[in-house]
């Protein structure tokens, strides 16, 4: 296998470098600003790849113990009471005007029931580095087997 180090690499004509296989990268930083990387769209439009990012998410039980099947960039949940969660979120946002997409179903395996989600407390229960979650059945507080919550926004 070749080597080749260099400091930087410049298209000899126009401005595009292109590479016949794979790219094999660890981090990719923005040239003009380190949270500038735009991609390319379906068309002539671009969007920022930081923006498009799922900054964290988390997929937990309710049920019996309350506990993390999966997640990213979640330290951990505290059980507050039937049907409340707090979502703690390991590397914290700039502000907490994130957004919070989240997903409950299921009382128990069979997916049964008519969910719907709340902020406990409203908007002030939302901060930097968590927020409370409750899972509705019909009007009441209940314990949720399944739990999605999705969070964009900028990390600090």
């Amino acid at each position: 296998m070749s080597r080749v180090v260099v400091n930087e690499i410049e298209a000899k004509v126009g401005n595009d470098i292109t590479f016949n296989d794979t790219v094999k990268i660890d981090t990719i930083k923005g040239k003009t600003a380190a949270g500038s990387i735009d991609v390319q769209g379906e068309g002539t439009a671009t969007t920022n790849l930081q923006q498009g990012l799922a900054k964290a998410w988390v997929h937990f039980t309710g049920v019996t113990t309350t506990a993390i099947r999966d997640s990213l960039n979640i330290s951990s949940l505290t059980d507050t009471g039937t049907g409340d969660t707090t979502v703690n979120i390991s590397n914290a946002f700039n502000n907490d005007d994130y957004a919070c997409v989240m997903f409950t179903n299921a009382t128990s395996g069979t997916g049964d029931g008519d969910f719907t989600n709340h902020y406990t407390g409203g908007l002030f229960s939302r901060t930097t580095s968590s927020i409370d979650h409750t899972a509705h059945n019909g009007s009441a507080p209940t314990d949720a087997a399944l739990n999605d919550l999705v969070f964009h926004g900028d990390l600090a």
